[in-house]
């Protein structure tokens, strides 16, 4: 039988809870794990957050958290170190964000790095590694996702190089009527 993403997620989960436990984590119920774009506590994209814990005070049965991967990552080794930031999330609690409890915890782990994006220590991408063999490949292939770059103003600005003001006109008005005379009488020109 071939398992899923999230099957694979959660015996990797169930793998990684000793060593939870043993950084000096909480003991936790097991995670709901799944693989989906993190979102801010209000409907806002939480940036270049490739996992994220929703602590289980906001689980309706208050028990258990909740853990999301982000589906355009599809390295085993990176994606356990994700799972394994956010079973320590699980541990400890979001309250204390990265700070406390939960660094104290990440670095007795084996993560290192800045504590809003760790990355594993040697021993720990070691132990990564076996696991991920014990596992099998990650049964997941990636989301492609097009950067969308900034669409910024679609007007042109020009200014007035006399008196310092500002306006915004379309390309087309400019091309075909040229730059504005300023209030102050001085002929604007397009800001470069």
């Amino acid at each position: 039988m071939t398992m899923t993403r999230e099957q694979w997620l959660n015996a990797a989960a169930l793998e990684m809870k000793p060593w939870v436990l043993a950084a000096g984590g909480d003991d936790y119920i097991d995670p709901l794990i799944s693989v989906g774009f993190p979102k801010g506590s209000r409907g806002k994209s939480s940036g270049n957050a490739i996992g994220q814990c929703w602590d289980k005070s906001t689980s309706e049965d208050k028990r258990r958290a909740h853990i999301f991967i982000i589906p355009t990552m599809d390295d085993p080794v990176d994606i356990l170190a994700v799972l394994l930031h956010e079973l320590i999330h699980a541990s400890v609690g979001t309250q204390c964000g990265h700070k406390g409890p939960f660094k104290k915890v990440a670095l007795a782990s084996g993560l290192e790095g800045k504590m809003t994006a760790t990355v594993p220590g040697e021993l720990l991408k070691l132990q990564l590694e076996l696991l991920k063999r014990k596992l099998g490949g990650y049964p997941h292939s990636p989301i492609k996702v097009k950067e969308r770059g900034s669409v910024g103003s679609r007007l042109v600005k020009v200014e007035c190089m006399d008196c310092g003001c500002i306006v915004r006109m379309t390309r087309k008005w400019l091309d075909e009527v040229g730059t504005p005379s300023c209030g102050c009488g001085a002929l604007m020109e397009e800001a470069t």
